[in-house]
Order: structure tokens, then C-alpha cells, then sequence
């Protein structure tokens, strides 16, 4: 009898520091939890469109709306001509439509003038579609 004793207060300890241990790795999952969502809030998340869908974010920042970007070149060419379809460029509007829509709080969009190659660029025919009354433009920051 004395042994059954001694083996239930084994397995009561041992479930005991096991309790324990439990609780201690509970704790810490909770603690790297909240830490990694502190440094989330100050880090940058790099995507593609497609990559962003479902996601939002306090500001969201498009680069190169520029057509043969946002249009895309197979959407400009989809035709042969490179008027691009109305088809192909309505699925343009609409992934360019996602981009915007991730940001929570501010968009910024931005285009280059001057390709790498020193070609001149066009900005995206989506951006003259955007009011005027929702956007600031560049030289009415400064």
C-alpha cells in the first residue's frame, strides 16, 4: 500500500511541474507574440498586387504607375494593335483597384518620368481617372 502512495505523489508532482512547464511556454509564446506584433508595426511589407489581396495596411505606397506597368504591356498589346482590349484592361483597373484599396489611412502612387534608359514614360491612364479632389500632388507637399 505504501508504494501506491509514493507513486500517486510521484505522478502528482510530476504532473504538477508539468503544470508548470505548460504555463511557462504559454507564457512565452504570448510574450514573442506580443513582441513580434511590435516590431510588425514598424517594419515594411514588400508584395506583389496579387500578394496583397485580403491584406491591409495604415499606408500603402505603388510604385511605377506607368502604362506598360499599370496597364501592363500585355495588357496594352492584348489587341495586336496596342490599344490593349477593353477586357484586359478592365482586369488592369481592377488589380490596380486592389492596390489602392489596402490602404487603410493614406495612398501614395507614384510614376517615373524618365526610364533608366532615358526614354521618356507615360504615367498610367488609371491615375487621370482618380478625381482631382482626392489627390495631392507632388508639388503641393513642398
Amino acid at each position: 500500500a505504501g508504494g501506491a502512495s509514493w507513486g500517486d505523489a510521484l505522478a502528482t508532482r510530476a504532473r504538477s511541474r508539468l503544470r508548470a512547464l505548460l504555463d511557462r511556454l504559454e507564457l512565452l509564446s504570448l510574450e514573442q507574440d506580443a513582441a513580434a506584433e511590435e516590431a510588425a508595426r514598424d517594419a515594411l511589407t514588400l508584395c506583389t498586387i496579387h500578394g496583397s489581396k485580403g491584406l491591409e495596411w495604415p499606408t500603402v505606397l505603388v510604385v511605377r504607375m506607368n502604362e506598360g506597368e499599370c496597364p501592363s504591356s500585355a495588357a496594352l498589346t492584348a489587341d495586336g494593335g496596342g490599344g490593349g482590349t477593353d477586357e484586359a484592361l478592365e482586369d488592369e483597373r481592377r488589380l490596380a483597384y486592389v492596390a489602392f484599396s489596402r490602404a487603410k489611412a493614406r495612398l501614395i502612387l507614384s510614376f517615373v518620368a524618365t526610364e533608366p534608359s532615358g526614354a521618356s514614360a507615360t504615367p498610367s491612364r488609371f491615375l487621370g481617372e482618380i478625381p482631382a479632389a482626392l489627390t495631392v500632388r507632388d508639388s503641393q507637399l513642398r
